[in-house]
């Protein structure tokens, strides 16, 4: 099937060569009176004329009317369980969706506060061994910082990016990731979390860390997605809505993606063997 842009430039080519044809015609008759001869002529080259400026509106529309998107995937990679064994199947999983952007979870090995290597000064990770799986499965394409990922054969390229310290909780350490991500020439927010699933206040103190890091990078649109481990319309994961102004997008259970800045579809996908579903949303500003 012919497309917009080719059906344009049939038109234009079709109309341009029936138009200087006239003009050619009217050029090599010299029996025609000369007064009626100037004004089909004149007649010809305001067709023309008009040819042209139809097919650079028609172009210009639809220019104006491609919107650039971005697919963007939360996935809980479910770790302690099926890392390393499954990690070439959530790379396909990844592949199918043909995914710009990802956020995982459990995708660090030293998440437990108690008898791990963690970095005790900081309670931060240090060991992101099933994400650099993870990243291995996914090939040349992709590229990491911590547990956010994208495809730079894609047009992805990350601009910034870091890390923010989340209340830990009983028995893990919590922390928060961001990056700021461009893609044709639109730069976008993301952030990466996973809060704590034992604790309702240590989770209430994830919502106000989350929120204070979403209200101070306030430059570009925003992406917020992870495992929440509470539902995404519960008291705590609420408040991020409220103080950080984001749209609930999509509720997958305690999987939740959020929005502001940028409007889109997200939908819920088996991300098996995983235990928890993936979100793919396909995004535009």
């Amino acid at each position: 099937m012919l497309g917009l842009g080719s059906i344009q430039v049939m038109i234009f080519i079709s109309g341009y060569y029936h138009i200087s044809s006239m003009i050619n015609f009217i050029n090599m008759t010299p029996y025609l009176k000369v007064k009626v001869k100037a004004k089909v002529k004149a007649k010809a080259k305001a067709l023309l004329f008009a040819s042209l400026v139809f097919s650079s509106a028609l172009f210009a529309g639809t220019a104006e009317t491609v919107e650039e998107t971005v697919t963007v995937m939360s996935l809980n990679i479910y770790g302690w369980k099926t890392m390393p064994k499954h990690s070439d199947d959530y790379a396909q999983l990844i592949k199918n969706h043909n995914v710009d952007i990802l956020g995982i979870q459990e995708g660090v090995e030293d998440w437990r506060l108690k008898g791990s290597d963690i970095d005790i000064e900081n309670k931060l990770p240090t060991n992101y061994q099933r994400a650099i799986t993870l990243k291995k499965s996914l090939g040349q394409c992709w590229r990491h910082k911590f547990q956010i990922f994208i495809n730079h054969c894609q047009g992805s390229r990350f601009i910034e990016s870091g890390r923010f310290d989340l209340t830990d909780g009983p028995n893990a350490t919590r922390t928060g990731e961001y990056a700021v991500i461009e893609k044709s020439n639109k730069r976008y927010l993301l952030v990466n979390v996973h809060w704590d699933h034992e604790s309702v206040m240590t989770r209430i103190a994830n919502a106000q860390e989350t929120s204070a890091l979403l209200n101070k990078m306030k430059k570009h649109p925003k992406i917020l997605l992870g495992d929440f481990n509470s539902q995404c319309d519960s008291k705590e994961v609420s408040m991020v809505q409220t103080k950080a102004k984001m749209m609930l997008l999509k509720n997958a259970g305690i999987d939740c993606l959020f929005v502001s800045g940028i409007t889109g579809k997200a939908k819920e996908v088996v991300a098996y063997p995983s235990d928890h579903p993936a979100i793919v949303a396909t995004l535009s500003h």
